[in-house]
């Protein structure tokens, strides 16, 4: 579709789905990025996930205030509850062709919504379509997809059936993703047996459909102390890393052929090591069972097997090193 053409464009109606978990010093600037994205056909639901801070109460004040400009769904929860059933019930109350998972410690830059909703409407046949992002964590800002000075982009990124390349590498930022409502519902939505979301979805979502990519950068995502990832990998307690191990698990099921298993094979070779890292020796004991079902052979196997017996606990000295990481 010619950019000319934007003004005769239809615009289907878009879901911006919000969680929010002690986000207040966030929510402002997270809210105001979706209001500003001027997109004429837009709805909101809205939902706390049980917070301690302000953050309910600023929720509720914000649709006071703009509820006659857009239309808003307002979920307050008491109680933390688990994400992916939040997310869903949140996702049934939304009406919108395409939708956003969006978190309200991020925020959305300009234009985002109308690009990825005109990539989308040039592929009707995706059931989503990512975008770059900016990673900002203090003073240091990146792209998730590497560039040059002058925004080029440094390599091309892989589009269309991508399966192997999200089974075998973390290639596709869920913050910057829009999904089509329709797919997701054939997928039976997120998976309530888990933790965090994107890895399931995306495996799910890329090996029934394809996913194309808009280039350019649409999403800010904010590194803070109290962002849900810095629990991915924590010290002998992570609650991520069980539903790694089982999306890993559901992948070996749905392989088709060597090269996906390899790409499988990659993956597991990876998580299993942050579980060793990381003192989460449960979890690389069921790693350990995935790495011979694969049949991965070589030093590092030979290596991270005898690590799994003897459980030598290294978190302290790996939990130092990523606090300096980005």
């Amino acid at each position: 579709m010619e950019k000319a053409a934007l003004d005769d464009l239809h615009w289907p109606k878009v879901s911006v789905i919000c969680t929010s978990y002690n986000h207040e010093k966030f929510l402002s600037q997270a809210l105001e990025s979706i209001l500003e994205q001027d997109y004429p056909n837009l709805e909101i639901v809205l939902i706390d996930n049980g917070s301690k801070d302000r953050s309910p109460e600023l929720l509720t004040n914000w649709c006071g205030r703009f509820k006659d400009q857009v239309p808003i769904h307002l979920i307050l929860r008491p109680e933390r509850i688990n994400y992916c059933k939040s997310f869903n019930e949140g996702f049934d109350l939304a009406t919108g062709k395409y939708f956003v998972d969006f978190s309200t410690d991020d925020q959305f830059l300009v234009n985002h919504l109308k690009k990825m909703v005109q990539k989308m409407e040039q592929n009707p046949e995706a059931a989503a379509v990512f975008s770059d992002a900016y990673l900002i964590n203090g003073t240091d800002k990146k792209t998730f997809f590497p560039r040059k000075g002058n925004g080029e982009l440094i390599h091309p990124v892989e589009e269309g059936f991508i399966f192997k390349r999200l089974v075998s590498s973390h290639y596709v930022l869920s913050a910057a993703m829009m999904m089509d409502a329709d797919s997701f519902r054939v997928l039976g939505k997120y998976d309530e047996t888990l933790e965090y979301e994107d890895f399931d979805i995306l495996v799910r979502m890329a090996r029934k459909f394809p996913l194309f990519f808009s280039n350019h950068v649409g999403v800010a995502k904010y590194g803070h102390e109290g962002a849900f990832s810095k629990e991915q990998y924590k010290s002998r307690n992570s609650r991520t890393l069980p539903s790694t191990l089982k999306v890993c698990w559901k992948i070996a099921s749905m392989n088709r052929n060597k090269e996906e298993n390899e790409a499988l094979s990659k993956r597991v070779v990876y998580e299993w090591r942050q579980a060793l890292l990381s003192a989460n020796f449960e979890v690389a004991e069921g790693f350990l069972e995935l790495a011979e079902k694969l049949q991965i052979k070589g030093s590092k196997f030979t290596f991270f097997r005898s690590w799994t017996k003897t459980k030598l606990d290294v978190s302290f000295v790996f939990q130092k090193l990523s606090s300096f990481a980005v």
